[in-house]
């Protein structure tokens, strides 16, 4: 355990910083036999904030990180890439798909959203103002108030 308040790389590999109903749901799914079921799962975004028509897809090296050693199938969007939370239709846009036993991948769902959705934010809204600064220059101070340990994954999402 650390001397902060924060997950070890292996407490979070563990699923120990996962929501407890995902924790329930494994308890479940094996009580019932259905612990190999193999689905395919979606990772959509229900809305962009403030009115924002598209975002930068980051956090995908962390999820590949996350997901190393667990047996399920990853395909995602590149890191870096644009999104949009809708096509023309309303119909929500995958940025990543997991296919596996969900037993195997439950737990791991919250640190997958917490790297995904963090990061993506951090990038998306410095895309915007790299594109409002134009030529002058832009520099990222904001893990002046973030906590320490996120201060390398934010910078390299404002980067």
């Amino acid at each position: 355990m650390s001397r902060f308040h924060i997950a070890t790389e292996e407490e979070i590999k563990a699923g120990r910083t996962t929501d407890v109903y995902f924790v329930r749901t494994r308890k479940i799914l094996k009580a019932r036999g259905k612990d190999r079921v193999r689905v395919a799962a979606e990772v959509t975004t229900g809305r962009l904030p403030d009115g924002m028509e598209w975002g930068v897809l980051c956090g995908v090296e962390e999820v590949a990180r996350l997901f190393e050693g667990v047996p399920v199938d990853v395909y995602s969007m590149p890191e870096g890439s644009v999104f949009y939370s809708t096509d023309v239709r309303g119909v929500r846009m995958p940025v990543m798909l997991i296919e596996g036993a969900y037993y195997d991948f439950c737990v791991l769902e919250t640190p997958l959203l917490g790297f995904i959705c963090q990061e993506s934010g951090v990038a998306s809204r410095a895309a915007l103002v790299r594109l409002a600064a134009g030529r002058k220059p832009a520099v990222a101070f904001g893990v002046r108030r973030m906590h320490p340990a996120l201060a390398p994954a934010l910078d390299r999402a404002a980067y």
